[in-house]
């Protein structure tokens, strides 16, 4: 299907109904952002399609979405990402208004779709918001985003710092593009931000020997942890 946004792109999307038993009349709605358009990236990545699995076992609709320029989604695709920032607030618009009564919205974003996630702010109340951002790419986010790294690194801090947000970071120890140890210094950064009340609930999850690509058993484990976050 297509998407028909008021930022005046039209994205090709797919919306999966739960697979678990309805225990409420609540919806639970799930967004998936893939990785870098301007090197494939699109919503067919076998990333989502693995984190897919366990939300729409946990109940949750899940949309994936091509942005700008990628498959039959028109328009062109940015260098900083802010425009697509701004089609993920109306593609959650979107979900708000075409899936009755959702109650808890979850931003999933993968590899570059993470930075795009963080982008997105907290929803107001009665909605509970959650982000989970995979393999964020720390060490090329400058190179990605043609150098607006004060801006995501804003995004997040913002974030995090809001007391309704609910966060967990996935980071493999065998990124291919960010190391280990570059993560684990920016996982102390943050834990920095959030010390203290008013602060976000902010997780991380450090898989001992998975890739940025999440092939085989760290799939498998991928879709675990997963799952079990959201229990």
């Amino acid at each position: 299907m297509l998407i028909l946004l008021p930022t005046g792109v039209s994205l090709e999307a797919d919306l999966e109904a739960p697979t678990g038993s309805q225990d409420s009349q609540q919806n639970k709605l799930a967004i998936l952002l893939h990785p870098w358009s301007w090197l494939g990236g699109s919503m067919n990545d076998q990333v989502l399609h693995t984190v897919s699995l366990p939300l729409l076992r946990r109940n949750y609709h899940v949309l994936r979405f091509n942005s700008r320029g990628v498959g039959r989604s028109t328009g062109w695709s940015s260098f900083t990402g802010m425009n697509e920032g701004k089609d993920l607030r109306a593609v959650v618009q979107w979900g708000l208004d075409n899936v009755p009564d959702v109650r808890s919205i979850l931003i999933v974003g993968y590899s570059h779709g993470s930075l795009i996630a963080s982008l997105q702010p907290v929803l107001p109340p009665p909605i509970k918001t959650s982000h989970i951002l995979l393999s964020y790419p720390l060490s090329t986010r400058g190179l990605i985003t043609l150098f607006h790294t004060s801006k995501y690194t804003s995004a997040l801090t913002e974030l995090i710092n809001n007391p309704s947000s609910n966060t967990l970071i996935i980071f493999g120890t065998r990124d291919d593009f960010t190391g280990e140890g570059v993560y684990d210094g920016w996982v102390q950064t943050l834990q920095k931000e959030t010390d203290g009340e008013g602060k976000g609930c902010l997780q991380f999850a450090k898989v001992d020997g998975a890739t940025h690509f999440w092939a085989g058993e760290y799939g498998r484990q991928l879709q675990r942890l997963i799952e079990a976050w959201l229990a």
